[in-house]
């Protein structure tokens, strides 16, 4: 039975495309798979994927690392990160920075949500990720490894709810 009379019968209209369409369509699928490909393989060749460079960073010209320190942005970044470890809030670090007069590369204040991304950017630790797929950066790294986790230590357990003390500490204190 063909699609136009079991459309009729049915009373519903069939959408269909032409083969254009259809060849236009795979082809968008196809360009698709090929950009993940393409940033998958930049990830496990240790490059950086496209957007731009995170706070801290630049983008290096051709020929040089994919991303390069920014000195400045670097410091504040460090910042970031001392002072969350010394906080333990992320509202803190912002009226810090804000006290500091140290604004963002637009010129815009700090949000709470800017500096929880900065803290969870596994590229400040040297890291490159897509989706699943991480592996050790071209870059150098803004933050060491330790200091890192121990800041995502605090956000997960705050997230979790959990006294940031152990049960045995609190007692003693």
């Amino acid at each position: 039975m063909s699609r136009d009379r079991l459309a009729r019968e049915a009373m519903v209209r069939v959408p269909s495309k032409t083969d254009a369409e259809l060849g236009e369509s795979l082809g968008r699928l196809s360009h698709g798979a090929k950009v993940k490909r393409g940033q998958l393989t930049s990830v496990q060749q240790g490059r950086y994927g496209t957007g731009p460079a995170p706070y801290g960073y630049r983008r290096g010209r051709e020929g040089e690392k994919p991303l390069v320190v920014d000195d400045r942005e670097a410091e504040v970044v460090r910042t970031i990160f001392r002072e969350y470890l010394n906080t333990r809030s992320t509202g803190k670090v912002v009226n810090y920075l804000h006290s500091k007069g140290i604004y963002t590369r637009k010129g815009n204040k700090w949000s709470r949500q800017a500096i929880a991304i900065i803290l969870s950017n596994r590229t400040y630790r040297g890291r490159v990720s897509y989706g699943d797929a991480e592996t050790e950066g071209l870059h150098d790294p803004i933050i060491e490894p330790a200091l890192f986790y121990k800041a995502n230590a605090v956000k997960e357990r705050k997230r979790r709810g959990r006294p940031l003390l152990s049960r045995s500490l609190a007692r003693k204190h």
